[in-house]
């Protein structure tokens, strides 16, 4: 039965390699390895030996091989963890690397004044770390390791907690060799509880390429991370902007409250150090390449902006053109509609002209009837013919008119 880190069994499906924990909000692989398995004796055969470092991760993932990831993560990464570092614990002091790969951490951190060492669990990379950057690393695990309970400042875990087959017990022992005001520094794939796999698999999500059941055994949220620390007695947590924001956290953890120190102090630290204005001329270089980079974001979101801008008065303006468009058809029809309604006044009238007319003759005729019946009946019997023939005269003419 499969159980979190937290000790819970119930728990929720999530893919066919990963489930959920309801109760802490960790993503929790279902096959997972054992400490066994994460040791290597053979460099040739054991799962992170020799292979994982060359092979493994060009042909299975396409990253780029430790040979490469020496030069690039000393001006990108490895430059972002100092600067973190520095806010919380600028040097002289005593550093520690948990899963130090090639070992150029722990050589900057030699460089900028600091006491440093690395743990590797595999002989040829800790041999390859070495000769490299002359940096002093040792094949762990770190329970193995003869260091002292008390004696380090800081312990740096880069993308190594993910791995852990039993975090609790790592990051207590870790915590343990650490002074009481001590500091670890962490980075490690954030879950998010809203996350979900279809949905994942359906946008490509920058996600799934920490889904690796074999290799990340519990990926922490924000919640769980520090439900986990505050568990085995550190209480203090602070999240950094981390380098890989898009699926990485990044934090600091210790027993007690954070002392910070301003960027004039971390200089002033560094530049007092042998080799000191070395890192801080590559931290200036970093700065400038990140505002280059920043610039160059804002413009693309400027244009971005513009050419939105652009194609909204485009579809604007087609608009527009349509409207008129209609307005012209309207006036048309209106102007037609019109002319027609004046073809049917002058027809109208021209009726009306006629039935006048007509009306007039008849009223000529009745006064000549009328005379002659005055003439043969006198005056009297003509009032009364006149009266009758006026109003069936008067009928007709209506008649006729409503016909029309």
């Amino acid at each position: 039965m499969t159980r979190c880190w937290c000790g819970n069994t119930e728990l929720l499906s999530f893919s066919k390699e990963y489930a959920t924990c309801p109760d802490c909000e960790t993503l929790v692989a279902l096959e997972g390895i054992s400490p066994e398995q994460l040791s290597v004796r053979d460099d040739e055969v054991d799962y992170y030996g020799k292979e994982y470092w060359l092979g493994h991760m060009r042909q299975d993932f396409g990253y780029p091989d430790i040979h490469s990831r020496a030069r690039t993560d000393l001006t990108e990464r490895n430059l972002h963890w100092l600067k973190a570092l520095l806010k919380y614990l600028p040097p002289p002091a005593k550093v520690l690397e948990l899963g130090c790969s090639h070992g150029s951490f722990v050589s900057l951190l030699q460089n900028s004044g600091y006491d440093a060492s690395g743990v590797e669990m595999s002989p040829w990379v800790v041999e390859f770390g070495r000769k490299t950057f002359n940096a002093p690393i040792f094949v762990g695990p770190v329970e193995n390791l003869d260091i002292a309970p008390g004696s380090l400042d800081a312990i740096a875990l880069m993308d190594v907690m993910e791995h852990l087959p039993d975090p609790v017990a790592t990051m207590a022992h870790c915590l343990n060799l650490l002074k009481p005001d001590g500091l670890l520094l962490v980075q490690t794939p954030q879950f998010r509880k809203c996350m979900d796999f279809a949905q994942l698999v359906e946008t490509n999500g920058v996600f799934l390429e920490q889904l690796k059941a074999d290799e990340h055994l519990y990926l922490f949220s924000e919640a769980s991370a520090t439900r986990l620390f505050r568990q085995i007695g550190a209480e203090y947590i602070q999240f950094e902007p981390a380098i890989f924001a898009h699926y990485d956290m990044f934090f600091a953890v210790s027993r007690v409250p954070f002392r910070h120190y301003s960027k004039e102090q971390s200089e002033t630290a560094l530049a007092s150090a042998p080799n000191g204005r070395l890192t801080l001329a590559l931290l200036d270089l970093r700065e400038r390449e990140l505002a280059s980079e920043s610039d160059r974001i804002a413009r693309g979101e400027q244009i971005q902006t513009l050419t939105l801008m652009v194609q909204e008065s485009e579809a604007d303006r087609a608009a527009r053109g349509e409207q008129i468009e209609t307005l012209t058809r309207m006036v048309r029809e209106s102007e037609n509609a019109r002319a027609g309604f004046g073809a049917q006044v002058l027809t109208l009238t021209q009726s009306l002209a006629s039935t006048e007319a007509e009306r007039n003759a008849k009223g000529e005729e009745v006064s000549s009837l009328l005379s002659d019946l005055r003439a043969l009946f006198g005056h009297r019997a003509f009032r009364l013919l006149a009266k009758i023939a006026r109003w069936r005269e008067a009928k007709k003419l209506e008649n006729r008119i409503n016909q029309q």
